[in-house]
This record gives C-alpha cells, structure tokens and sequence, in this order.
C-alpha cells in the first residue's frame, strides 16, 4: 500500500465535504473579511512566581495542545471568539484552570496561571470524555488519564499493561506483545483504542492472539473513559475508550523547539526501548512533528523464573506531521508507520507452537478546524483518516498460514454550538473498513463493512454560582447526548466453506443523560443513564474453521442482533486539598451479548476440539470501583484503591473471562526532585467461570511493586529517571481475565528502568 493510494480516498472525502461551501462562497457577493480573534499570551508560574518550563496547556474545545518555553510562556492564535478552559499541566503540581472568553477582535489577551505544587495525582481535563472541556468534577462518566510521573510509574511494554492497576481497568492478556485493555469486564471489539482521537485501525480487538498497534512509550498521556462511549464514537464503545495522545499533527506553533526523549529496559523481558520526538515552528503560522520509536523484548519470564518461549517482539513506529495555524482556522496532516513481529505464547506440546506475528500498519491522518462566522455555530472541525494494516501468521517452517489486511477510512466533521446557556457540539461520523483474510486457516470470509452516524451532545448550566475554581459550590450541570447510527456488513463471496456473500444491516439510536451536582467545594456527586449499541463483528457473523487463539472450530451466526446497553452509573469526587478520592458504582444491561456458545466436539485435522457457535442471552454487568490518596504529611501520601465487576447470563451463569475483585494499598513519598513509593495488590479468587477447557478458574494472588525515581532540570530541560520492581516477590500467577491463563503464567519479577527527557 503506498502514500499515494491512502491520500486518494482521504483527499475525496475532504473535497466533498468542502465542496458545498466553496460553492456557496462563489455565488456570494464579495463581503468584508470577519474580524480576527485576537491570540492569547499566556505565563505559567509556581506559588512564588517562578516561571514554570515544559508546562502542558490543553484547549479541550478545539483540540489543542502546546508548552511552555523556558519563560513559562506560551501563545495560542487562531482561537475563535468564544469561551474556553483552559488546563495546564506540569509534574508535581496540582492541574491549572482557566476560563479564558475570546472576542471576536481586540488586542491580544494576556493571562496568568499559578500552578500549587503537590505529591497528590490529580488528572486534568479528559478530551476524550466530552466535546466541551469539561473539568472532570462535572463529568458525569468516569475518567481518569495517566501523565507525567503517573506515567512513568506505571508504563509498560503493552498499552493494556500500562493501565492494568487502574481501578475498573484490567488487561486480556495473551503474552508479552498481545494484550488488550479490559474496561469494567468488557474487552475485544466493545473497548475502543485511539491513537491521538482516532481509531488504531488494527485487528486487536479480533482475537485474544493480536496486538494493539501503538507503543506506550510514544504517549505524552493516556486517556481511560469507562463505560459506554457509543454517544461521541459509536460502534465499538460499548465498554469504554483508551485514547494514547502523542499530538502528531502540530495544533499550535510551539514558542520555541520542544520534544521528548525517552527509553526502557525491562528484565522480565530483556531488552530495550527508545522514542523520541520534536516539535519546531517553520515560521508564525506552521509547524513540524517528527516522532520516531524502536522495542526489542526477549521471551517473557513468568512468576517462579518460567520463561514462556517463543515470545520476543519487535516493533519499530514513526510519524512526520505538519500543521497550518492560521487567524481563522488551522489544517493539519501527518504519515504514521508501525512495523512489528512478535511470537504467540503456546502450551508445551502443542502442535501450533512458534506461530509468529508479522505485520505492519500505514497510516494518514487530515484534520482541519474554521472559524465560523456565528455565534450559535462558532466553530467547525473536519477529520479524517486512511490506514492500511495487514499482517501474517508465520508458522513454525515459516509457511503463512493466514494472511490479514484491513483498510479503514474514517471522516468526521464536528461543529461546536451555543445556544444561550446550551453548550456543547453535534457532528456526523463516517467508518468505513475493507477486511480479507486468506490462507488455509482463514476464519472468516472477505467484508466490508460501512457505517454512518449522527450525534448531538449538550451541557446546560441549570445552575452556575459563578464561584472561582476549584470552588463551585452549588453548581448544577445537566448533560445530554443523542446518536443515529446506520451500520452494515457485507460479506464477499470465495471459499466455499463460507458460502455465498450476504449483507447484514444494523440501525440503532443512543442517548445519555447526566447530572452533576457541586454539592461544596470539596465534594461532588454526578450520576448518569446511558443507551449504546455494539454491531457484532465479522468473526462473530460468519466464521467457519478452527480458531487456534481460542482453540475452537468457530462457526459464526449471520441472524445474530445488534447489543443494545442500557446502564446506570453513579460517582462521588471529592477533592479536599489534602485527600483526592473518587468511587463510582454502575449497573450495565446489555441485550443480546453475544458470547461463545459450546456445542461439542468436532473433528478437525484427526483431533477432537470444541465446536463453538456464536449465540446471544442477555447479560447485567454490576461493579463498584474507587480510589483514594491522602496526604499524610509533606511529600508523604497514602493509596488505596479497589474494584469488582459481576457478570450475569439472564438466562443463568457468569460471563466468561471477567477480571477478579482487587484491592490495594500503598505509600508514595515525593520531595522535590525525589520520590519513592511501594504498593500491594491483591486480587482475589475467581471461580465464577463459564469452564471448560479455556475459562478455567484462577487462585488469589498478591503482588508487591517498588518505585524510585528523580527528576532534575538542567536550563528548560528535564530529566526524569525511574527504577521500579514489579511483582517483587516474583509470584506466580494466573490472571482470570486471560485467554490463555490455563497454561501461561503472567510475568514474575522485573526489574524496568525508564529515562525520560524532556523539552
């Protein structure tokens, strides 16, 4: 797949979007040019007016990011008139908030943040959650993102392992390379996983055996919206978002050449890891990203010094972006590649044993944003995407078993709104994939699939005390959101053992409500009912032959129906200064869970294995999840967190594969340049299994993890090292949410130690 064919379709997209408005522009009568928003300067400095480098400053409404210089000082043009939070972000200190209103000409405005220094983990706005850069105390979803020190605590060679202490948040865990984030029990195709706002466009969601295609230590942050996402992002949603922010395509012109460095090493599976990437002015109104990154990691060592052979990876990801600020508007395009290789964990003895992963995927991404000259409608922002990805399943005497591609193209435009004390954005959604599989072991036939939707999303102020932040006392938000999705399926006619082509349609509408309720300063309660949907997938519509990831001979259900989620979450924050605590406790409704369904046994190859067909029964999801950190003395904070999910068929017995209840606790003491932390997690018994020969049940287990790192600035450059040792005790265990927990341990003692610079 070359450049070349992946602009055409992105590019003919753009144009017909473009294209009525570029008509309209030459019927007009020529009209005097609108009036240009003025830009914001801004400065961010510490409680004793230090200037503070390296500083985050995120406009959640249009999408933006930039830092700070060595001054502390950043510039943001080309905002539209309007109203904006502003959310500022640095290690070691508590998020910033500001609320800046832009108008529609004037100077430039000038703005000053005070950022407090504080050891406690506090998340800033979550992008992914709402349109509308919402503080997360008003979200009526939960949400959390991981940067900074946070970040490097916890990062790992997968996404899914990086997020896997988060409370609600586990990882299906298939080896070293192939993990998937797992989101209140949901994982696979009902968990979405975006890279920079958009879809990965790999086949990770498929099969317990591939990989998400996006190295974690590429992230500047990592976003986890959980529960149902459908509203803002529609199919696949239907448990939660991970959203891995690089910011690719520039979306500010920095004020001076900013970048990362960053590398890894890990003991559990020796080996190494490096990224690094600038970002640099080409004048006043353009700039250039250049991200480049390179993972080797030798076989994984399971707990009890077992190494599961057969399991090194590779992967080697890059992107070049250039972005276009202008006094309207701005435009945006950026080129990413990934290459990886990697083996899948087998069971000794097992005839499918050195089976590896070979593939890539070729990306283009556009995305562009006008101001509008409206007060209703002030401000548009189009986007689209072309991504190729393909790999092989390389058998042992190096035959390709199965060949994949996928090709997904998706276009979106998104207007913001306004309308009196309504605020929020409506937009129209475009996805569209092209999948085959070939070879003798082919489990599927050749798709496409086309899907269309439509959403409306508001935030209505029913009550605003006009206290400063943090404080808002009394404030109550209502949130709601409405969706239309058309989405359709077509299988191809080939192999005979699929039979002839056929196409299944899927029509489904969602909706949510939300209310948030400041009830101090401290303390906030926000509770919210949701309906998304899921289409099922090709696998579960029309496979036919032997699954080796799931060691069944599947055989798909061309009648089976849309899942429709109906749920109920409710949330307390409460932020006192000293102690950040967050609980959350839902109930999900999903008709029509499709779900494996055993039949027997068949006979593939001389050997009997289970025959599996697809089916559907109503499924209750049910949890309560929560966190705590406490600030013992200066520098000195205390953690504890938990979470448990039960998973009911209506007609009787638990889903499958559902993670187990964990608690855990743990000290962290930070000091300047310092820090130091130590944590215990203990995950409970899970024998509330389905059974069989797969969806075995796995004994308690308690791990121990040690952390130290510093950090030191040298000029506008910060250096951050990290030591940290996972499961200290080296224990041996088998996580329940795993597809291959009845033979393969997960990993035992390791030593990482992450280098991270930054400028």
């Amino acid at each position: 797949m070359s450049i070349r064919s992946l602009v055409r379709p992105l590019a003919a997209a753009l144009l017909a979007l473009s294209a009525p408005a570029a008509a309209h522009a030459a019927a007009a009568p020529p009209a005097v040019p609108p009036a240009v928003p003025p830009a914001v300067h801004g400065t961010v400095v510490d409680s004793a007016g230090t200037p503070i480098p390296n500083a985050t400053v995120i406009v959640a409404e249009v999408a933006r990011s930039t830092t700070t210089n060595a001054e502390g000082a950043f510039v943001l043009r080309g905002l539209p008139a309007g109203e904006y939070h502003l959310s500022i972000t640095s290690i070691g200190y508590a998020p910033g908030h500001l609320v800046v209103k832009v108008p529609t000409d004037g100077p430039d405005l000038t703005v000053r943040v005070t950022l407090v220094a504080t050891p406690l983990r506090l998340s800033s706005v979550v992008v992914s959650a709402s349109p509308t850069g919402t503080e997360n105390e008003r979200l009526a979803q939960a949400a959390v993102e991981l940067s900074g020190r946070a970040l490097a605590r916890s990062l790992s060679s997968s996404v899914a392992a990086s997020l896997a202490a988060e409370p609600g948040v586990s990882q299906r865990y298939g080896g070293p390379a192939a993990t998937m984030p797992v989101i209140r029990g949901l994982t696979g195709d009902r968990i979405l996983v975006l890279q920079d706002g958009e879809r990965a466009g790999d086949l990770a969601s498929s099969s317990g055996d591939h990989s998400v295609s996006v190295d974690p230590l590429a992230a500047q942050r990592i976003e986890v919206v959980r529960g149902p996402a459908s509203l803002l992002y529609g199919n696949n949603a239907l448990g939660g978002v991970v959203n891995v922010v690089s910011n690719d395509i520039p979306t500010s012109v920095p004020t001076h050449i900013e970048g990362f460095i960053g590398s890894q090493g890990e003991s559990v599976t020796p080996g190494a890891a490096v990224s690094g990437g600038l970002s640099m002015g080409l004048g006043s109104r353009s700039a250039l990203a250049v991200r480049a990154g390179y993972r080797d990691m030798g076989a994984l060592r399971t707990g009890g010094n077992v190494t599961l052979d057969g399991t090194d990876a590779r992967n080697t990801n890059a992107s070049l972006g250039y972005g276009f600020i202008g006094e309207r508007g701005n435009l945006g395009l950026a080129v990413r590649g990934y290459d990886f290789n990697y083996g899948i964990p087998a069971e000794a003895g097992d005839p499918e044993a050195g089976i590896r992963i070979d593939g890539r995927r070729l990306g283009l991404s556009g995305r562009g944003g006008l101001q509008l000259n409206s007060t209703a409608v002030p401000y548009l922002r189009v986007e689209g995407t072309a991504q190729d990805y393909a790999h092989d399943e390389v058998e042992s005497d190096g035959a390709i078993g199965t060949h994949f591609e996928l090709r997904t193209q998706t276009l979106n435009a998104q207007a913001s709104t306004q309308f009196g004390r309504m605020k929020g954005a409506m937009g129209l959604q475009g996805l569209f994939k092209q999948y085959a599989a070939t070879g003798e072991e082919a489990l599927t036939p050749a798709a496409d699939s086309r899907g269309i939707g439509a959403f409306l999303y508001q935030e209505v102020q029913l009550r605003e005390t006009g206290a400063a932040h943090p404080g808002h006392k009394g404030d109550v938000s209502l949130q709601l959101g409405a969706r239309w999705d058309d989405y359709t399926i077509t299988s191809k006619t080939g192999d005979p053992k699929f039979g002839a082509g056929r196409t299944v349609d899927f029509r489904n509408g969602s909706g949510s409500v939300g209310l948030s309720w400041s009830a101090t300063d401290a303390l906030s309660l926000s509770g919210s009912v949701a309906r998304a949907f899921r289409a099922p997938t090709v696998e579960e519509l029309y496979s036919n032959a032997f699954h080796a990831a799931a060691g069944t001979y599947d055989v798909g259900n061309p009648d089976l129906e849309a899942e429709v989620s109906t749920g109920a979450e409710v949330i307390v924050r409460l932020n006192t200064g000293r102690i950040v605590a967050q609980a959350s406790a839902y109930t999900n409704r999903i008709a029509n869970y499709v779900t494996p369904s055993i039949l027997g046994d068949t006979l593939v190859d001389g050997e009997l294995v289970p025959l599996n067909r697809f089916a559907q029964d109503d499924a209750t999801l049910t949890g309560v999840e929560g966190s705590l950190e406490a600030q013992l003395s200066a520098g000195l904070v205390a953690s504890v967190m938990g979470d448990v999910v039960r998973g009911e068929f209506t007609g009787g017995g638990p889903l499958p594969f559902l993670p187990p209840a964990r608690l855990g606790g743990g000290l962290r003491w930070e000091q300047g340049r310092w820090s130091a932390s130590g944590d215990v997690r203990h995950a409970f018994a899970q024998d509330r299994v389905t059974g069989g020969d797969v969806d075995v049940a796995t004994e308690a287990y308690t791990v121990v993890n040690l952390s130290a790192g510093t950090q030191w600035l040298v000029g506008n450059i910060l250096h951050r090292l990290t030591l940290r040792v996972d499961n200290a005790g080296d224990t041996r265990y088998f996580d329940s949410a795993s597809r291959i927990k009845f033979f393969a341990a997960n990993p035992g003692r390791n030593v990482s130690l992450v280098y991270q610079v930054q400028f």
